[in-house]
C-alpha cells in the first residue's frame, strides 16, 4: 500500500547514510549533494564525472534513511513519481525515495532514501531529485528544460525534441561527427539577451563520456518526425511553435508555474530562434538541410 508522506516525515530523527559528497554543476546551476555512503558517493562521481563542480551551491540536498518503501510499484513496471504541493513546501516521492523542499528554506532539500536500495536504484534517486531541482532552479534564472537531444556543430547548440519514441537517441547515435548536449534532457537559458543550449548530465541511451560539457548559441529548435524523406518546416504561428516546446518541458507541475514562468519564457525562446519540424530517415543526411 502507498505510504502517505507529509511535512513531519521530514522533520527527524535523520539519520544520514554516510559523510561522502559532491557538487554536479547543470549550465551553471550548481547542486550539492551530502550524506551519502562510500559505495553511493563513488557511483555519483563515476556516473556524473564531466559534470563535477567546486562552485558554490544554489541548492544543497541532504540525503537521509527513509522507510523501507513509499509508492507501490505499478502494474505496467514502469517508474512511479508523484509531486505534491504542501503549505509548508513540496514533495517529490517514488517507490524508494521521498524528497522535501521547504518554502522556508528554498536553498535546502532533504532526500529520504530506504537504506537497503540496490546502488541502481539510489542513483536514480540522486538523479530524479537533480532533474526535479534544475528544472525548479533553471526558471528563476531564465532557462527550462526540454526533453531533448542536443548536438553541437560548429560552435551552436542544434536540439531535437518531442516525445518518447520521437528519435531522440536515434537521432543523437547516428551524429558521432558532432559533440553531444544529451539525447534525453538539455538546459535552455537565455543569457545576455540571447538563449543558448547547455548539457546535461542526466542519463539517456549514450553514455557521458559522449558529452561535450559547455553553452552554446542557439541555432534552432526542431521537433522531430519519423519520415521517408528529410523535410525541414517552421512551425508557424508562434502559439503553435509554443504549444509544441511547452509540450516537452517536464517537471514544472505547478499550473501557475507553467503559466506564469514557464509559458513567458518559452514564448521569448520560440520568437527569438527557428522552430521548425524535422521529418527526417535513419541516416545522418539530414544535417544536410538544417
Amino acid at each position: 500500500m502507498d505510504r502517505q508522506v507529509d511535512p513531519g516525515h521530514f522533520e527527524g530523527p535523520l539519520i544520514p547514510h554516510g559523510k561522502g559528497a559532491f557538487t554536479v554543476a547543470v549550465g551553471g546551476i550548481a547542486v550539492r549533494f551530502e550524506g551519502l555512503s562510500e559505495q553511493l558517493e563513488a557511483a555519483a562521481l563515476e556516473r556524473y564525472g564531466p559534470f563535477l563542480s567546486d562552485a558554490p551551491p544554489a541548492h544543497k540536498v541532504h540525503l537521509c534513511e527513509g522507510h523501507q518503501t513509499y509508492l507501490d510499484m505499478a502494474a505496467d513496471q514502469f517508474l512511479r513519481l508523484e509531486e505534491q504541493r504542501l503549505s509548508e513546501g513540496r514533495t517529490l516521492v517514488s517507490h524508494v525515495f521521498a524528497a522535501y523542499r521547504p518554502d522556508r528554506t528554498p536553498r535546502e532539500g532533504l532526500l529520504r532514501l530506504s537504506p537497503a536500495t540496490p546502488e541502481d536504484m539510489a542513483l536514480g534517486a540522486l538523479e530524479n531529485y537533480l532533474r526535479w531541482i534544475v528544472a525548479d532552479l533553471a526558471l528563476t534564472s531564465r532557462g527550462f528544460v526540454l526533453h531533448a537531444a542536443g548536438l553541437v556543430r560548429g560552435g551552436l547548440g542544434f536540439v531535437f525534441f518531442g516525445p518518447s519514441g520521437a528519435g531522440k537517441s536515434t537521432l543523437a547515435g547516428m551524429s558521432g561527427a558532432y559533440g553531444l548536449l544529451s539525447d534525453d534532457l538539455v538546459l535552455i537559458q537565455e543569457r545576455d539577451g540571447a538563449f543558448c543550449a547547455s548539457s546535461t548530465p542526466f542519463a539517456g541511451t549514450l553514455p557521458q563520456s559522449h558529452k561535450r560539457a559547455g553553452v552554446f548559441p542557439l541555432s534552432g529548435l526542431y521537433r522531430l518526425r519519423q519520415a521517408p524523406l528529410h523535410a525541414v518546416h517552421s512551425i508557424r504561428p508562434l502559439s503553435l511553435a509554443v504549444a509544441s516546446v511547452l509540450a516537452c518541458c517536464p517537471f514544472v507541475a505547478d499550473p501557475a508555474a507553467r503559466r506564469d514562468r514557464l509559458m513567458p519564457l518559452v514564448e521569448s525562446c520560440c520568437a527569438a530562434v527557428p522552430v521548425a519540424e524535422l521529418s527526417f530517415l535513419k541516416d545522418p543526411g539530414f544535417w544536410d538541410i538544417l
